[in-house]
Order: structure tokens, then C-alpha cells, then sequence
């Protein structure tokens, strides 16, 4: 990944400082061989300048050109130099330094703020708690209530207590009440007739997998899809709409190129801990598709295979 800001930054100041360390002391250096020099060529003409060496002249010649030799000083505009990169240091100093201070600022009020929203949170967090104790409570209080209201009902209902021989003489009795007479009987093999079935999809589904945006009057979300056909899309979501709601939807067929249509939900499912395998979802049936939307769905779903589904 490309470096940060901060980053590169750092890199750039860490490489002037050896830079600004490593010209600090070549000046130094500099200044310190330019006083060796001048020491040096002092020196060298006060030899010169003894008696002894008067009688060769070749040292007559050295002295006469070091007489008019003078050692070279470090440039004025160097240290004005120096003085410049200090002062630029500087105000780079302080500028960084009240940005620091401004950032702190700044972010002082975002804490504040983040804390105020916590504080709200918490407070409606415990008071929502509370309610909800309270109507679990009630809730329990109202069950208890209508249990021995009934069981009450039922103790009242009770017929009062009968000696053995009544006893029996109403059980024979209830017992020949119950027995059905032979036009009372059922006939045999007539079964009742089966539920009807559902009415057969017009519209073949195959499967596909890809995210959905679904988009109506009140609500905003995101899904998957696990099968479309020409004539709608299936919506794994566990945020159903209302039957009959108008719904826009934006989605990728896999290999093809994003679509925007209009549907209507028609069906939905909700979670079942009974069936995990099935997904709470929508059914979405499509409306005025364009023309080029429906060949593109038509076309995708002719290179899948169906799916079949038990009777």
C-alpha cells in the first residue's frame, strides 16, 4: 500500500535533519581548517623571517610570496545562510506547534460531544430497560391473575360429589351416549378431499447469487439474492416490507451489467428456527420492465438450469 501522509512526512523530516546535521558540521570543519591555516602560515613566516634562512634564496622567494598570501576566511553569506535556515526552522516550529494545539482543540469538542451522545444513550438505555422490566412484570401479573381465574371458573364449574352407584349409572349412561348409531358411524373410504394445491409458477426460477439494493417510500436496504426468474426475484433480507409495497431494486446479474427495475412485493417469509434451511426473505414480482431489461434477464435465465421444487 502507498505510504501515508504522515508517513512521508516523517521520512522527509528525518532525512533534512541529518542533512542539516551533516552541513552543520562540514561549516564547523571549515571554520576550524581556516583557523589552522592561518595559524600555520603565521608560523611559516616567522621562520621566513630568521637570519639563517636569509642566505638561501629560495626561502627569500618562499617568504616574499607568503608575505602577500593570506589565508581564506569562511564567506560572509554563510553564516547568513545558516542564520536563514535556522529562522526558517523556526517559524516551521511554530506553526507546526499551534496546528497542534488547534488539533487538540478540536478534538476536545469532538469528545465532549461523543460523550454527551454516550451519556444520552445510557440514560435512554437504562430507562428503556426499565420499561421493559415493568412489562414483563405486568405481563406475568396479568397471566398469574387470569390462571387462577380460571382455575377458580373450573372449581365452580365442578358438579358436586357423587356415591359410587351414581357414579357408575352416569358413566354407563354418558358411555351410550357416546357410541355412534350406524347411520351416526362415518362411511368407510371416504377420505376428505386434499388441500388444493398451489397454482404453478408461469416463470421458471433459476438459481443466482448477488447483492440487491432495495429501495421503497419508508425503507432502504441491502440483500442477496438466491433466485430470479423473467417474472420476479427472490430477497433474502430479514427487513420485509408490506405485502403490496412498490419497491425499485438495483442489482448485477453475475457476468452482466447493473440493472435498475420496479417490482412489487407479493410474498413474504419469515424466519423459522422449525426450518433453518429456508430464509426469511421477500418475493418481489417485476413491473414495466424496458425492453432491454427484460432481455437481459430473459437471456441470463435461458443459459441456467430450472429449479424444480417438491409437489
Amino acid at each position: 500500500p502507498a505510504p501515508s501522509r504522515e508517513a512521508e512526512l516523517a521520512r522527509a523530516e528525518s532525512d533534512m535533519a541529518r542533512l542539516e546535521e551533516r552541513l552543520a558540521e562540514q561549516v564547523a570543519r571549515a571554520a576550524a581548517d581556516a583557523a589552522s591555516l592561518t595559524e600555520r602560515l603565521g608560523q611559516m613566516r616567522k621562520a621566513l623571517a630568521r637570519p639563517e634562512s636569509a642566505g638561501d634564496s629560495r626561502l627569500s622567494q618562499w617568504a616574499m610570496r607568503l608575505e602577500d598570501t593570506e589565508s581564506p576566511a569562511l564567506p560572509p553569506e554563510l553564516e547568513q545562510l545558516r542564520e536563514k535556515a535556522l529562522d526558517a526552522r523556526e517559524a516551521a516550529l511554530d506553526t507546526r506547534r499551534q496546528a497542534g494545539l488547534d488539533l487538540q482543540s478540536a478534538l476536545r469538542v469532538h469528545q465532549e460531544d461523543a460523550g454527551r451522545v454516550v451519556k444520552a444513550l445510557t440514560d435512554a438505555e437504562a430507562d428503556l430497560k426499565r420499561v421493559e422490566a415493568a412489562a414483563k412484570a405486568r405481563a406475568e401479573a396479568e397471566a398469574k391473575a387470569r390462571a387462577e381465574a380460571e382455575a377458580r371458573t373450573e372449581e365452580l364449574a365442578r358438579p358436586p360429589a357423587m356415591t359410587p352407584a351414581r357414579a357408575k349409572a352416569s358413566t354407563e349412561r354418558t358411555s351410550r351416549d357416546d357410541t355412534p348409531t350406524r347411520s351416526e358411524k362415518p362411511a368407510r373410504g371416504k377420505l376428505p378431499p386434499p388441500p388444493a394445491k398451489d397454482e404453478a409458477r408461469t416463470k421458471g426460477r433459476v438459481r443466482m447469487h448477488t447483492t440487491i439494493d432495495m429501495r421503497s417510500d419508508s425503507n432502504f436496504f441491502t440483500g442477496f439474492s438466491m433466485d430470479i426468474s423473467e417474472g420476479g426475484i427472490f430477497i433474502a433480507t430479514v427487513d420485509a416490507v408490506p405485502r403490496g409495497t412498490s419497491v425499485d431494486l438495483d442489482f448485477t446479474l453475475p457476468g452482466g451489467r447493473p440493472l435498475t427495475v420496479n417490482g412489487v412485493v407479493r410474498w413474504a417469509r419469515d424466519g423459522n428456527d422449525r426450518t433453518p434451511e429456508l430464509m426469511p426473505g421477500v418475493g418481489v414480482q417485476f413491473t414495466s420492465l424496458p425492453p432491454e431489461v427484460a432481455h437481459a434477464i430473459s437471456s441470463f435465465v435461458a443459459t441456467r438450469d430450472p429449479m424444480f421444487y417438491p409437489d
